[in-house]
């Protein structure tokens, strides 16, 4: 159970201890293992599995952030904070798999670049996941949010596709260095932190409600 007064360690650890984010880090990795099962070459072959994994692991933390997002934007701020981490820790985890493959594959992308920016780009995926789930219980259309969520990173990438730029598309993100789509998910993951850095609720209700009691 997630208590506002825990640290942000401790929130982390019991988001993540949770059965619903235990199913999603499970199936998440099951996902990347799958792709290295299929793409990686025979004896001989030229491999390529870091293309495939990189698009794969980058979709899958996007619809990730995108639904939790969606889902807890009208929980309390800790377990919004707590949320948060544990989807960063979700990149942690999958590093080793992006560390082989591009040992592997040798593409000529940076490795600096498939290692650091899945952190700001879930941050930023997250907050829009937020976002979305605001504007639709204020719509009241919350029951719509399982096709909201898919819905929403498929307008992005077909944003970016007819405009011809790389701002939300995550198929494309970790491909090629961009410094436009950098700027976005660093400027939305900065805008996330800053709403997850708010004050909790929690004591600001127990406040009203000592208020109330005089």
């Amino acid at each position: 159970m997630i208590r506002s007064g825990q640290g942000v360690f401790a929130l982390v650890a019991s988001r993540l201890r949770s059965a619903d984010m235990l199913q999603a880090l499970g199936l998440f990795l099951a996902a990347q293992l799958f792709v290295l099962a299929v793409r990686w070459p025979g004896a001989g072959g030229s491999n390529e599995t870091w293309f495939a994994l990189a698009q794969a692991r980058m979709v899958l933390l996007a619809l990730a952030a995108l639904g939790y997002g969606a889902a807890e934007s009208g929980t309390l701020t800790s377990t919004r904070r707590a949320t948060a981490g544990a989807l960063l820790m979700f990149v942690a985890l999958s590093a080793p798999f992006d560390v082989a493959t591009y040992a592997a594959s040798y593409p000529a992308v940076p490795w600096w670049w498939s290692s650091l920016l899945p952190f700001p780009a879930t941050l930023a995926y997250y907050g829009v996941g937020l976002a979305l789930g605001r504007v639709a219980t204020w719509a009241r259309i919350g029951a719509l949010l399982p096709l909201l969520v898919p819905a929403v990173l498929v307008a992005g990438v077909w944003g970016d596709v007819r405009l011809g730029i790389d701002v939300f598309n995550p198929l494309t993100s970790l491909l090629h260095v961009s410094a436009v789509h950098l700027a976005a998910m660093t400027v939305l993951a900065a805008g996330t932190a800053v709403w997850l850095g708010r004050p909790s609720e929690a004591p600001r209700r127990r406040r009203e409600d000592r208020k109330a009691d005089r």
